[in-house]
């Protein structure tokens, strides 16, 4: 059954006209089109946010992608200090202790010089 706007507009509710338009606006393609965009991709209610949506993501991907290879370039020099910077240390280190060659040589003798003051404490104590 067909019915004019002047009959809709007198003799139904604004809920059953709400209704009738939305039965009416079914039998469109776009509506169906929205429908299918509005129920795959959460965010978007029809084919406009779907494209704004679409542009943000690339946007960020773009962005991440960009600082990714930036961070990368960046890592690779900062390791490369932070190395060189680590064996002048150890150089450093080794050089104030005579005999010293190796990290085991370094903490065994921390251990022996903690060893003596322990053994000097304990003879204090006894005295």
């Amino acid at each position: 059954m067909v019915f004019t706007k002047e009959e809709i507009l007198g003799n139904f509710p604004f809920a059953e006209r709400l209704k009738l338009e939305k039965a009416k606006s079914q039998n469109s393609i776009i509506y169906w089109i929205n429908e299918l965009v509005a129920s795959n991709f959460s965010g978007t209610d029809d084919i406009p946010s779907l494209i704004a949506y679409t542009k943000n993501v690339t946007e960020q991907l773009e962005a991440l992608y960009e600082e990714k290879e930036n961070s990368s370039i960046d890592s690779g020099a900062s390791i490369l200090e932070q190395l060189e910077g680590l064996y002048s240390e150890k150089d450093e280190l080794y050089a104030q202790f005579p005999g010293v060659h190796s990290n085991q040589d370094l903490v065994d003798m921390i251990r022996d010089m903690e060893a003596q003051l322990s053994d000097l404490y304990k003879e204090k104590e006894k005295v």
